[in-house]
């Protein structure tokens, strides 16, 4: 009974794939091959005008990044200038400090001069002092240091206490002068220190320009990569694509082949058992429904996750006003499985969608494309056939991706890209 349910189902396959593989259904797919010659052509020249574009922007940002670099160094000099002064700063305040401290002890010094001097000076003026005018002296002078002055100037002061008077004077003019020597310094540096910091404020703030320049250049150096593909790698994946329908084709001839001869041997295999052909009859449907996504469309959801970007108009933010695609948001290594039985285009790293997939299928017909991007892992190469569920990679963040997800495109006919309009993509959800 079993083997006859099998025998069954594949009478039934079989007969879906002969009714699938007629003359028209070749020239239909020969019609899609000259297409993709033709968009090929398209492309290239597309491509070489994005591409243009984007080495114009690339030489700008190149030379901004040269100016950038070049601000950058003497900033740092600048920086190293502020430090060093902020060090002689430091070492000038702590020299002041210790000169303020001698000072003082000067000052105490001179303090008990002056008390000894003044003694002196009471004792000429009991000891025959009569003959100095000594309202002039007192009263005609600013200060005590100034009487002193007037007084040796005058000869009045014994030569016994004149060294103790000039020692005196002497040590006031020196710390004096060393007083305003020091706060001049002082000054200076600081002003100094003012003018370097406001320096680099200005360089700061022209940093801050020339960064903004920089990110709006590669905002649209971003635009225009936002093909996503150079022309080098467009025109490889339209000759993969080539390559691929005609793998595909020729796939599925055989398995039309294989299936003729299956179904045969299961036709006659039917007829000696008639007496199990009702069975045989009610299983086949229920086999071919399960190979059907559990939504019944065209494809699978490729992989588990929330979504976190649908197919339609966009901002613009990131260089595209239309996202052709949808995105699925899971951790890095989530599982990503081909959405339908192909033949792998391209398999590997490329350009803003980082490590990708592309698929292509024939349908009845007619020729879709699948794209996986992003992925963290890639397990599939070129040429090889998967079939519908079958494990391609995993989930990731590479390229142009800001969080791990899978950006999954489908495209009715071979693979194109436009980044204001939906080409020939369709929306994902429509088909699973």
């Amino acid at each position: 009974m079993v083997n006859l349910k099998k025998l069954a189902a594949t009478v039934t396959l079989g007969a879906l794939l002969i009714s699938g593989t007629t003359p028209g259904y070749a020239a239909s797919l020969t019609d899609k091959q000259k297409k993709v010659q033709q968009q090929q052509q398209q492309n290239n020249s597309e491509q070489s005008k994005v591409n243009a574009s984007i080495k114009k922007r690339e030489q700008a940002i190149s030379k901004e990044q040269q100016e950038i670099n070049k601000l950058d160094a003497e900033l740092q000099d600048v920086i190293n200038d502020v430090a060093q002064k902020k060090a002689e700063i430091r070492a000038t305040q702590q020299k002041i400090a210790a000169l303020q401290k001698q000072i003082k002890q000067y000052e105490a010094k001179m303090k008990a001069q002056e008390e000894l001097m003044k003694e002196r000076m009471a004792t000429m003026q009991k000891n025959g002092g009569g003959s100095i005018d000594w309202a002039e002296f007192i009263f005609g002078s600013k200060d005590f240091g100034d009487l002193l002055t007037r007084m040796i100037t005058a000869g009045t002061i014994q030569e016994n206490d004149k060294q103790i008077f000039e020692e005196y004077q002497a040590t006031k003019e020196k710390l004096a002068k060393a007083q305003a020597e020091l706060k001049a310094e002082r000054d200076a540096l600081v002003k100094q220190k003012e003018e370097l910091e406001q320096r680099q404020k200005t360089l700061n703030k022209k940093m801050k320009e020339r960064a903004a320049k920089i990110k709006k250049l590669n905002a649209e150096k971003v635009k225009f990569e936002s093909k996503l593909m150079s022309l080098q790698e467009m025109e490889s994946t339209l000759k993969s694509q080539e390559k691929a329908i005609k793998a595909e084709i020729e796939a599925q001839r055989r398995a039309a082949e294989e299936a003729k001869r299956a179904a045969a041997a299961a036709a006659a295999a039917a007829k000696k058992q008639q007496s199990s052909n009702s069975n045989a009859v009610s299983t086949p449907t229920a086999s071919a429904v399960a190979s059907v996504p559990a939504s019944g469309g065209m494809f699978q959801r490729p992989s588990g996750g929330r979504l976190s970007q649908g197919w339609g108009a966009a901002s613009g933010a990131n260089g595209y006003t239309f996202h052709n695609g949808i995105d699925l948001a899971a951790p890095v290594g989530t599982p990503i499985r081909a959405s339908q039985t192909g033949t792998v285009t391209t398999a590997g790293w490329g350009g803003a969608y980082g490590n990708h997939v592309i698929i292509t299928h024939v349908l009845n017909g007619q020729v879709w494309t699948t794209v996986y991007a992003h992925m963290s892992s890639v397990s599939v190469s070129a040429g090889q056939r998967v079939t519908q569920g079958q494990h391609i990679g995993g989930m990731g963040s590479t390229g142009n991706s800001t969080g791990s997800h899978l950006h999954f495109e489908i495209h009715r006919g071979g693979y194109s890209y436009s980044s204001s309009s939906a080409g020939n993509t369709v929306n994902p959800a429509s088909f699973f």
